[in-house]
C-alpha cells in the first residue's frame, strides 16, 4: 500500500513539474515608472531622477537634478510641452524639439521586443551607433537596467526603480 501511495505521489510531482510553464519576461508598451539616469561624458557624470509615463507612443518625463525639476510632455509630431517647477504657471510649447528623439529612444523599450520564451540575462539592440543592453529583474521579470554604449564607451545608464505596466 505504501508503495502505491509513493508511486502516485511521484507521478503527481512528475506531471505537475512537466506541466509547469516558465513565466515569460515582459517588455512594457504602456507603463509608468521611476528611474535613475546617469549620463557620462569625458569630464563629468550627471544624474537625474526621472519619472516616466508612456501611453500609446506619447511620453511624459519629469527630470529632477536635485536642484531643479523639469517636466517634458512629448506629443505626436515631435511637439514638446516644457516647464520648470520654479515657474509652474509658465510652460512652453516647442515644435520639432530636437531632444525628443534621443530621450524617447533611450526609454522606448519596444526596440527590445522580441519573442523568447525564457528570460535571457540581457537583450542587446544595436542601431549602428549606440548599443543598448537591457537586463531584467529576476523577481519581477521586468526591465531593470539599460546600459547605452557608443564605440564601447558607456554613455548612459538607466536604472529602473519601479515599473508599473498599464493596459
Amino acid at each position: 500500500m505504501r508503495l502505491k501511495i509513493l508511486c502516485i505521489i511521484l507521478i503527481l510531482f512528475t506531471v505537475c513539474g512537466c506541466s509547469a510553464k516558465s513565466n515569460p519576461f515582459i517588455i512594457p508598451v504602456n507603463y509608468t515608472g521611476e528611474a535613475l539616469m546617469k549620463v557620462y561624458t569625458d569630464n563629468s557624470k550627471n544624474e537625474y531622477k526621472v519619472d516616466i509615463v508612456c501611453r500609446d507612443g506619447n511620453y511624459s518625463f519629469r527630470a529632477d537634478t536635485g536642484e531643479q525639476s523639469w517636466n517634458f510632455a512629448y506629443l505626436a509630431g515631435n511637439r514638446c510641452v516644457l516647464n520648470n517647477d520654479k515657474f509652474p504657471e509658465n510652460s512652453e510649447n516647442i515644435e520639432n524639439f530636437e531632444l525628443t528623439d534621443s530621450l524617447i529612444y533611450d526609454f522606448d523599450l519596444s526596440k527590445f521586443d522580441i519573442s523568447l520564451d525564457t528570460i535571457p540575462d540581457e537583450l542587446v539592440y544595436f542601431d549602428g551607433t549606440y548599443k543598448h543592453v537591457l537586463s531584467f529583474s529576476k523577481e519581477s521579470l521586468l526591465p531593470e537596467k539599460i546600459f547605452i554604449y557608443k564605440n564601447d564607451n558607456l554613455v548612459k545608464t538607466i536604472l529602473y526603480k519601479k515599473i508599473n505596466i498599464e493596459e
